[in-house]
């Protein structure tokens, strides 16, 4: 039905306003740099607009003063037990330390925190199918509030492959929908195919980040044999 704009249902199309949107994303977007190792993340938020129990971060947080951030395990990776700093540069060019909050390196998350409010993004709340409009943000090769488009090429597992171009650097930026709602987090590439790159489902950081009820986040996630 083309008069249902919910991206649910028209996942298909390109949102009508990309400019808004692109707006929108690139404030919860943050480069990172631990060391000399540079990626991506942003800002986000557990489940709006619904009961505080159905999904809590497995690590403490300051809500009043600190926003949380999720990355890629290894963009982080070096930072980890060794005297290396890890920074947060935000979308205005402000550079924040950032603390190591939870590390899940089975499915390459991480979540940090910073001790400023930056405006989160959210999941999306529907599963996903191949086909739907995709954008990927972040900042590849220190190209900060970069953007790319593509659709979801196939879904397997915790992992959604994308034809929105990533390259090094964007890994922890977040992949989303035609409505600014998170799919996944932008992981990495296939050097050796042509345009085939991927994200981590969002719903994977209820794997250890997060306890999550009602088997995800949002929507289950397929098993893979």
């Amino acid at each position: 039905n083309s008069q249902d704009a919910s991206p649910e249902f028209n996942g298909y199309v390109a949102p009508e306003n990309v400019y808004g949107m692109i707006d929108y994303v690139k404030n919860s977007t943050v480069s990172i740099e631990c060391g000399l190792n540079k990626g991506s993340g942003f800002a986000f938020k557990l489940l709006p607009d619904v009961e505080e129990d159905d999904a809590i971060w497995n690590f403490s947080t300051n809500q009043e003063l600190q926003t949380v951030i999720l990355t890629n395990h290894h963009v982080v990776e070096g930072c980890i037990g060794e005297k290396l700093p890890l920074r947060v540069q935000l979308s205005s060019g402000e550079i924040l330390n950032a603390e190591l909050k939870s590390l899940d390196p089975d499915n390459d998350l991480a979540a940090l925190a910073v001790n400023k409010k930056i405006a989160p993004l959210y999941a999306i709340w529907y599963p996903l199918d191949s086909g739907y409009w995709v954008m990927a943000s972040g900042s590849p090769l220190d190209l900060k509030g970069t953007v790319t488009f593509g659709i979801v090429i196939n879904i397997e597992g915790n992992k959604i492959y994308t034809s929105a171009s990533l390259n090094r650097g964007n890994s922890g930026g977040p992949l989303l929908d035609n409505e600014g709602y998170v799919i996944g987090i932008n992981t990495g590439y296939r050097a050796v195919a042509q345009n085939i790159n991927w994200a981590i489902d969002i719903n994977a950081l209820c794997k250890k980040l997060a306890t999550c009820r009602n088997n995800g986040l949002l929507h289950p996630i397929e098993q893979e044999d």
